[in-house]
């Protein structure tokens, strides 16, 4: 995490605001997105009813506003780790350690995120035209430059191999939570990682390394 993140010190108001998003997570989690209410979430939060809507219009603000604030969270810290990186593979790597340690360490949140949010196409529509795009958009980012420098395969097109890497990252987590696996996501970094850079790494490498 950037230093100037770590350092940064949240008004009152902000501190409100976090604590309803957490309020929001733990609802949804528990009760599922459209059996909640508001008045669910403010009594978690522990606020007035009247007080959510001054921060949020209303749940479906609250659940879109849960899924931004995760995203740009990760994708600021993405994006300063792998600005220390030079290769993509390592850089591929680090992307899909992040998702797995994000997710993996608030199982609540997994939940809302892989459950709850997959249940409304246009919710879907929405994520992934805003944050979800720009997350999808550096992996293909991180895929297109290991093709440029040779280090991935370049048969298969980016918009495929991105797909297929955040499909199989993506699964991962929700089979973790659908087998109520309460073992750490992340022993799976490696196995997964592996199975994924091999499958992109060209012909040539795989020739040298068995040589």
């Amino acid at each position: 995490m950037p230093d100037s993140e770590k350092a940064r010190i949240l008004s009152p108001r902000e501190r409100k605001r976090e604590r309803i998003l957490r309020a929001a997570i733990e609802v949804f989690a528990t009760k599922g997105y459209f059996a909640s209410r508001m008045t669910d979430v403010a009594a978690q939060a522990e606020v007035a009813d009247g007080t959510l809507y001054l921060y949020f219009e209303g749940k479906e603000h609250l659940l879109m506003s849960i899924f931004d604030d995760v995203l740009s969270r990760f994708i600021d810290r993405l994006k300063h780790e792998i600005s220390e990186l030079e290769d993509p593979v390592e850089k591929l790597r680090m992307m899909i350690r992040l998702h797995l340690e994000t997710l993996g360490r608030d199982r609540s949140l997994a939940h809302v995120l892989q459950i709850e949010t997959r249940q409304s196409r246009r919710f879907m529509s929405l994520f992934t035209r805003g944050r979800l795009g720009e997350y999808l958009s550096i992996l293909r980012q991180i895929i297109e430059e290991g093709q440029d420098l040779g280090r991935f395969r370049r048969d298969i097109s980016p918009g495929l191999a991105t797909d297929l890497v955040f499909g199989a990252t993506d699964e991962l987590v929700t089979s973790w939570l659908l087998t109520d696996d309460g073992s750490d996501l992340t022993r799976h970094l490696t196995p997964l990682t592996t199975l994924l850079s091999e499958g992109l790494v060209p012909c040539h490498y795989h020739e040298g390394a068995e040589g």
